[in-house]
């Protein structure tokens, strides 16, 4: 059985940076099985295997691996799995240039896009994200310590005053706020330790990152380590980049403020892998919390071909 491919690279808009992602286009007649093996073969942090969906009112349905399990649901994938099917013609083909709505199915349900085209091709893509949640911050020493030492950093490399917090919006991250760009820089995975703190905290990965005040532009530089989900680094995590915007305006940190009820930055990740990304992040804010947030990014198509299964 051949099964074709296409790769893009993901939150970028050079080739050779950014997230890779494997899309196999029409993945009909393949088994969950057999996409595990295709994500473990190719071994990036993600694949998508895209099928007719449940609803004919939308576009497809997207089914997101890692190389060891399924996620519900993934940032980077999604927004590469919808430029890859513009690209081949499959959505968004007669609509004009502009904000172009679309709905796909992903494991916890539909979830709505905004295609930004321009000159006839669709290079960026606007992703609300599902309801925020969060749980208590995490505040003993003990725990805090921990963390610190799966990250390989020093205790003090943690932030003064903001704590650890798990937060998700479709897929959960413990949220680690470091004092400062180096010691983001500085990290070095402990994955025994990472490991135990992800099945102890119940999260996807371990997100940590510092506002990076170094230039005009409200930003943040961040990394993502989730080895038990086979990812030891990630480049871009657009499913934590929705996350980070929440946690940070439940503590009132968002970079840049909050202004008629949202907040905008920019998340550089990937820098310490020689890939780096630029995820966009809009989080909106009602009576001082976070009501929702949206995740933005494009991705560049970079090889074709098919796979003997």
């Amino acid at each position: 059985m051949k099964v074709s491919f296409v790769t893009c690279d993901v939150f970028t808009d050079r080739p050779f940076t950014g997230n890779q992602l494997l899309v196999v286009p029409d993945a009909r007649g393949l088994t969950t099985a057999l996409m595990q093996a295709v994500a473990r073969e190719i071994n990036y942090s993600e694949s998508t295997f895209v099928l007719p969906p449940k609803d004919p009112a939308h576009a497809y349905l997207q089914r997101t691996f890692v190389p060891v399990k399924e996620l519900p649901y993934a940032g980077h994938p999604t927004v590469g799995t919808a430029i890859v099917m513009a690209a081949l013609g499959r959505i968004a083909a007669d609509a004009p240039d502009g904000v172009v709505p679309v709905t796909i199915e992903v494991g916890f349900g539909p979830l709505g896009l905004e295609l930004l085209k321009a000159d006839g091709r669709v290079s960026r893509v606007r992703m609300e994200q599902g309801k925020p949640v969060w749980k208590e911050p995490v505040t003993g020493d003990d725990v805090k310590g921990q963390i610190a030492a799966a990250l390989g950093v020093p205790f003090d490399a943690l932030h003064a005053s903001l704590p650890p917090q798990a937060v998700g919006t479709g897929n959960t991250f413990l949220m680690v706020p470091l004092a400062s760009v180096e010691a983001v820089s500085s990290a070095l995975a402990d994955t025994r330790m990472l490991n135990h703190l992800e099945r102890e905290l119940g999260v996807t990965g371990l997100f940590f990152f510092a506002i990076d005040e170094s230039g005009g532009k409200p930003r943040l530089r961040a990394r993502m380590f989730a080895p038990g989900a086979g990812v030891p680094e990630d480049p871009a995590t657009g499913s934590a980049a929705g996350p980070v915007g929440v946690y940070l305006a439940l503590h009132g940190a968002v970079p840049g403020g909050v202004a008629l009820g949202r907040g905008r930055f920019t998340i550089d990740q990937g820098i310490e892998m020689g890939r780096p990304s630029e995820l966009d992040v809009t989080v909106l804010v009602e009576n001082g919390r976070p009501s929702g947030v949206r995740v933005e990014g494009g991705a560049v198509l970079m090889m074709r071909g098919e796979i003997d299964a």
